[in-house]
């Protein structure tokens, strides 16, 4: 158990801050001009922790029996145990126990701590908008609301502001800006939405990889700035499916008149009890890839695992994405990487078997 739970702990550390100094940067950059404090930083930090775990504990758990194997094979204790007369399917039973403890805590996270991460994440965000709202539009003033949005009102009256000019530039591909004589800027229906309420403008649309321009004018307009999807790596429709419980997803999944949302949250719901069972495959596939001791054979299996771990993510993303659009079958999709980790743990031990006898 020691032998597998020092080296978990360790990767677990190393991946967790690598993990969480990157989100860390991408929350400081995306909420620039919000006024956020330090606290609230880590706070975000703190709600994005779940779906982190989520990946990281089945890792750590495939790289840490890796290396926990690794050194016994070394050593030679792997064959002076099958040459005893022990059988080299006893090895599974100590990272099966431990994948197992493992999963349930990665299950908490997936079910749990996601959606009190995503709502958590949601409500700071609302508050840092309000802020913003409140901060923001002081007049004569140039505010970086968030990361590539520019905002400037020249003054500010009872009935809203005058003279509004602002950039948009989060998207790499354009450019966009606009002007107004007057307008309002208000919260949405949704409470991280920022509307610019306009009147009487132009919006020039920059094509920055063509350099071309067009411009459109209008009489009035609506432009909406959403900071709640501005914090992490996923699409707002999945972050808002990845929010819900798994009862908010069964009523979805099973609501008639939400049928375009149900591929995704079908496969959302699986996925947070797929993804902790990838836990004990990882930990069972490390055993008969790190049970070699020829010259070389330690940098191979660490080199598989890590195109294990690529091609289960990879897969899964596929799957999803051809599920989400009816060209795939979707409890296949949610499934399909744990499918084709069982198999390759079929092969895999198969031949380790067919090595030790």
């Amino acid at each position: 158990m020691k032998e597998i739970l020092i080296p978990l702990c360790a990767g677990l550390a190393l991946f967790f801050v690598v993990v969480a100094f990157g989100q860390l940067m991408k929350i400081s950059d995306s909420v620039t001009g919000l006024g956020i404090t330090g606290h609230e930083l880590f706070q975000a930090l703190a709600y994005s922790v779940p779906p982190m775990l989520g990946i990281l504990i089945p890792v750590s758990m495939l790289f840490a029996t890796l290396f926990a194997v690794g050194r016994l094979a070394a050593d030679s204790e792997i064959i002076a145990w099958c040459a005893g007369g022990g059988s080299p399917f006893a090895l599974y039973r100590m990272p099966f126990l431990l994948g197992s403890l493992l999963m349930l805590l990665c299950m908490t996270a997936t079910t749990l701590g996601e959606p009190w991460g995503v709502h958590g994440l949601r409500d700071l965000m609302s508050r840092s908008a309000q802020r913003a709202l409140a901060e923001g539009t002081q007049p004569g003033r140039f505010t970086e609301w968030v990361s590539g949005v520019v905002f400037y009102a020249e003054e500010s009256t009872d009935d809203g502001l005058k003279k509004i000019f602002f950039t948009d530039r989060r998207d790499k591909s354009r450019a966009i800006t606009v002007s107004a004589k007057e307008g309002k800027v208000v919260q949405g229906a949704d409470a991280t939405e920022i509307l610019f309420e306009l009147k009487d403008g132009n919006i020039w649309i920059e094509d920055r990889l063509g350099a071309k321009q067009r411009m459109l004018s209008f009489g009035e307009t609506v432009y909406r700035i959403n900071v709640g999807n501005l914090v992490g790596n996923k699409a707002r429709t999945i972050q808002a499916a990845q929010g819900k419980t798994i009862e908010q997803l069964r009523d979805v999944i099973s609501d008639p008149e939400q049928k375009k949302r149900h591929a995704l949250h079908t496969i959302i719901l699986h996925r947070k009890f797929a993804l902790p069972i990838a836990t004990i495959i990882f930990a069972l596939l490390a055993i008969p890839l790190g049970c070699r001791s020829e010259p070389g054979s330690r940098a191979r299996s660490f080199l598989v695992s890590a195109l294990i771990v690529g091609g289960y993510y990879y897969i899964g993303r596929a799957a999803e994405l051809q599920a989400r659009h009816g060209d795939f079958p979707v409890l296949l999709a949610a499934w399909l990487p744990n499918l084709i980790g069982l198999a390759a743990l079929a092969v895999l031990s198969y031949r380790f078997k067919a090595r030790a006898v």
